[in-house]
Formats: structure tokens, sequence, C-alpha cells
């Protein structure tokens, strides 16, 4: 193991039936670019709109709100939300196994 290319392995070995089970896991480092883009971060997208983030500055203070935006401009949902909740909306979403399968999921953030 190096450090270019870390592995964990975690293994359970079971000597009454005479076997082993080994999980290996390889870290990956993701990089995501201009996450929000005038002020929106679309993690889903579809025909009627979408739904994410954005994020204002107001007085040197960043807001953000969590948003479902129809296309023709109109929310649906518009809740101010902190920045733990955008960072968290983020790795479920780089987690989610099914990504891509509703919609199209936006910038760059499906999984590897």
């Amino acid at each position: 193991m190096s450090v270019e290319d870390p592995v964990d392995v975690r293994v359970d070995l079971d000597a009454d039936d005479n076997s082993v089970r080994a999980v290996v896991t390889k870290r990956r480092e993701l990089e995501i670019d201009d996450l929000f883009v005038d002020g929106e971060l679309r993690l889903w997208e579809d025909d009627l709109g979408w739904t994410g983030y954005v994020r204002e500055e107001i007085d040197e203070v960043t807001l953000y709100y969590r948003v479902n935006n129809r296309h023709d401009d109109r929310w649906s949902d518009h809740v101010v939300v902190g920045e733990q909740a955008v960072r968290e909306a983020v790795r479920q979403h780089i987690r989610d196994p099914l990504a891509g399968e509703a919609g199209r999921f936006r910038r760059g953030c499906s999984p590897p």
C-alpha cells in the first residue's frame, strides 16, 4: 500500500467454516470546481425544473437556501439553511448509488 494508492482492507475469518471474507475499500478523491454557478448549485434537474441550493452574499454575509425551482421561475420551496446542510447534501449526492436514475445529476457530482 502506498500513499498514492491508499487501500483499506477488513478481513473477517470464520475458522469453523474454513472461510474468509475481505472487504477492500480504495479511497479516491473527487474535486468539483465551480460548484455554484451564478449563485446556483443544481443537484438534480429534469424537464419540470431543478432542485439544489442558492447562495447569496448580502453585506459580506453568505446565505444558503435549499430550493426547488420550476423552469417557469416559480419557487415551490425556498428555505434558508446553513453551510453544513449544503455540505451534507453534496456528500449524500456523491454517495448515492442511484444518482442519475431520476433526472440528471448535475455539476460533476455523480459518483465516480
